[in-house]
């Protein structure tokens, strides 16, 4: 199985070990091959706002050397781990300004077909509270990249280093670990017997439409006609 693991932050503490236990418990499951990137300093730039990948590719975003090898590397797996603590009630400013250089590859604008039969996972801990919020954020991003089936994980630790969660927390943490990684595992394995999300095909019947208008960004609309969407060709 080949994993893309997102790192929110680059702190060793809660998230990072229960993505650490996440790893392991797969690893039990089968072979895997992980790819991992942490933020901020795989990807230090905040997005300018420019409109360059949408209006012009994504290849003249002015961070393009930074953006794009974390996007072969998510093209690439099997697997997408996005992971992040709760900061201020959301994910970690690093990774809201990783998920902003994406945006392009929604599907509102150029989805990317090696998206379409993936698994993503979020995972995130907290001290006290935030964690759906958290947990939306991340799990928007997969949703609009289309990815096929999603899971998450969110554990309160109430407890602001991993050497001070509770033993007894820590123990129903890694059996919560355990059981995940035994459901993406048969996931990944079985994900193209998978039916497609609703969200995914509404969302690619309002676009088509839109798209077939489509006047005002023309590298969008040549994006679904070069795949054969606008002429009936379905992804999906």
């Amino acid at each position: 199985m080949k994993i893309t693991v997102i790192n929110g932050n680059t702190r060793h503490g809660s998230t990072w070990h229960c993505m650490d236990l996440l790893k392991q418990e797969l690893s039990r499951n089968g072979k895997i091959e992980v790819t991992e990137f942490t933020l901020p300093r795989d990807m230090p730039h905040f997005c300018l706002g420019c409109f360059s990948c949408f209006l012009n590719g994504e290849h003249t975003c002015p961070h393009s050397e930074q953006v794009s090898p974390i996007v072969a590397a998510l093209e690439a797996a099997d697997l997408i781990v996005l992971t992040s603590p709760v900061y201020a009630l959301d994910v970690t400013g690093q990774l809201k300004t990783l998920f902003d250089h994406l945006c392009f590859m929604w599907l509102s604008h150029r989805p990317n077909p090696k998206m379409f039969n993936k698994v993503g996972l979020t995972l995130s801990t907290s001290a006290g509270a935030g964690l759906t919020h958290t947990r939306k954020t991340m799990q928007n991003s997969l949703k609009f990249w289309g990815v096929k089936k999603r899971f998450s994980l969110k554990e309160a630790v109430a407890a602001m280093k991993w050497e001070e969660v509770p033993l007894e927390k820590q123990a129903k943490i890694k059996r919560d670990i355990k059981i995940m990684a035994k459901k993406v595992t048969k996931t990944v394995n079985n994900i193209d017997h998978l039916p497609s999300p609703v969200f995914r095909s509404f969302m690619f019947v309002v676009m088509k439409q839109m798209m077939k208008k489509n006047t005002w960004n023309p590298t969008d609309k040549n994006h679904w006609e070069s795949q054969g969407w606008l002429s009936g060709n379905k992804p999906f």
